[in-house]
């Protein structure tokens, strides 16, 4: 292909992001860096703790980047927010050296099967997998969820009611003993789902469970 073929293309694509997102030309990397720097450092660092650790509060603009993933299937996107909780993973949990990092792995909080289908995205699944390729660490989608109503539709004692939602892989347990977990989802609400998330591969024999989050909602 020359030059000018790839001019063609590069335009077309141009036009359809501006189509199919709303957003120009708007380069998702830079939509995603500009974010995350209107996010107040001294806010963002309340929320976290030693395995806790996000990106912002779920405020514009960065609710609404989270939500065009979702829902409008902005997977440029959640690969750029992927990329930044690695950086941050590095700092946070120590990844620095390959001895180090060999000891984790990355699981994404499952979305259950129809919703998946319905949306034409696992968020999620995105997010940790640019995370994981960024950190070259293993990506395992060892978590599997039950399918329920979604988090928005319910308050917060009904969050606190779906208990049971998450089950490990059968094929994928071994895989879990001794290893030290980094669980990665979009959005923290009440804190439930990361809970659950995390009792359960503690109890298939993780050695740690940490949790990376786009952004949290305040209480």
């Amino acid at each position: 292909m020359n030059n000018s073929m790839w001019k063609r293309a590069l335009t077309w694509l141009a036009q359809c992001e501006e189509y199919f997102l709303g957003r120009g030309r708007e380069n998702a990397q830079r939509a995603v860096h500009e974010a995350i720097q209107m996010q107040s450092p001294h806010e963002v660092a309340k929320f976290e703790t030693s395995d806790l650790y996000c990106l912002g509060r779920y405020e514009l603009p960065l609710s609404e980047i989270v939500l065009a993933v979702k829902k409008q299937r902005w997977s440029r996107a959640a690969t750029a927010l992927g990329i930044v909780l690695a950086r941050k993973a590095e700092v946070k949990l120590g990844m620095t050296g390959n001895a180090t990092a060999q000891d984790w792995i990355v699981v994404p909080i499952p979305t259950p099967f129809l919703r998946r289908v319905m949306r034409g995205i696992d968020h999620s699944d995105l997010i940790a997998s640019a995370l994981a390729c960024e950190l070259r660490i293993p990506l395992r989608r060892a978590l599997w969820q039950r399918f329920g109503r979604t988090q928005k539709t319910l308050n917060r004692s009904g969050r606190l009611r779906r208990l049971q939602r998450f089950a490990v892989r059968r094929w994928r347990g071994k895989g879990l003993v001794g290893k030290n977990i980094l669980l990665v989802d979009d959005i923290r609400t009440t804190g439930v789902t990361l809970a659950q998330a995390s009792q359960v591969l503690l109890q298939a024999g993780a050695t740690r469970v940490a949790s990376a989050v786009v952004c949290m909602v305040e209480k």
